[in-house]
């Protein structure tokens, strides 16, 4: 099974620029590439801060853009978005009572489960009893199938100081549902770091990738008591995921690597 993942677009309304450039035209760039190399992709995955400031023309654009798309998109929301605006744009986003976006999507791989790790009005992630319990209870139900996360916020540090600080705050919530199933979750997809990164954490495997618009700086001497984080414009790019049932491959399609291809 072929997954796209995307992350981190941080559309704006028409006629705005994030980083000086057009996240728009950014993200345009992305989808031309996942519809001419990718259209055999099962879905594509997107991890958050779809928005940059939680606009509803943001969303409408993103609607707009994926609808030619020749697979299924799932959004989640991250630390730029406006849960009541992306849901707006996107009707058939479950709800819970506690009024959190997440989902349980069955796949031929395995059971992947999209959190909401979204603290509103803060940068960095956050996951409390609610939350926690509905993830227990996916994992609880979830037989013998393997378990895929999906979440903005990384619940750990990557040696980044300025993102670090703003990782998922307080995981005992998300540490005690998890507790007993990490053998099951074969991988954890995040997004919030804007870089192409991946490793493995209490022994699951995990993986980021870039933004198509602007990225975090490699800066690990950063201050964090700053609040500044370091950005960069290099290499946006999306990630092509490769599943079957011993292998979980994560490449890193750049788009301003797009050059011909020649025979070495």
């Amino acid at each position: 099974m072929k997954i796209i993942h995307l992350s981190d677009l941080h559309l704006v309304a028409p006629g705005h620029q994030v980083a000086g450039r057009d996240p728009a035209q950014s993200l345009a760039r992305a989808l031309t590439l996942v519809r001419r190399d990718h259209a055999d992709a099962a879905f594509c995955l997107l991890t958050g801060d779809l928005a940059d400031a939680g606009e509803e023309a943001a969303y409408a654009e993103l609607t707009r853009q994926l609808a030619d798309l020749p697979m299924p998109c799932y959004v989640m929301p991250g630390n730029h978005d406006e849960r009541a605006h992306l849901r707006k744009a996107f009707p058939d986003l479950p709800l819970s009572t506690e009024g959190f976006i997440q989902q349980a999507l069955p796949t031929p791989a395995g059971l992947f489960l999209l959190l909401d790790t979204l603290n509103a009005g803060r940068p960095g992630g956050w996951y409390d009893d609610a939350r926690a319990l509905w993830l227990r209870q996916q994992l609880t139900g979830a037989g013998e199938q393997a378990i895929f996360l999906a979440m903005h916020h990384p619940p750990f540090a990557v040696g980044i100081p300025s993102m670090d600080r703003y990782a998922l705050r307080d995981t005992a919530h998300f540490d005690a549902a998890l507790k007993g199933y990490e053998a099951r979750v074969r991988h954890i997809f995040i997004g919030h770091l804007h870089r192409p990164i991946g490793g493995s954490w209490r022994g699951m495997s995990f993986s980021g990738v870039s933004s198509p618009n602007h990225q975090v700086a490699l800066d690990m001497n950063s201050c964090p008591e700053s609040g500044d984080v370091p950005g960069s414009l290099g290499h946006p790019a999306f990630g092509v995921i490769l599943i079957d049932e011993t292998r979980v491959v994560v490449h890193h399609h750049f788009l301003d690597h797009d050059d011909a291809q020649f025979v070495l």
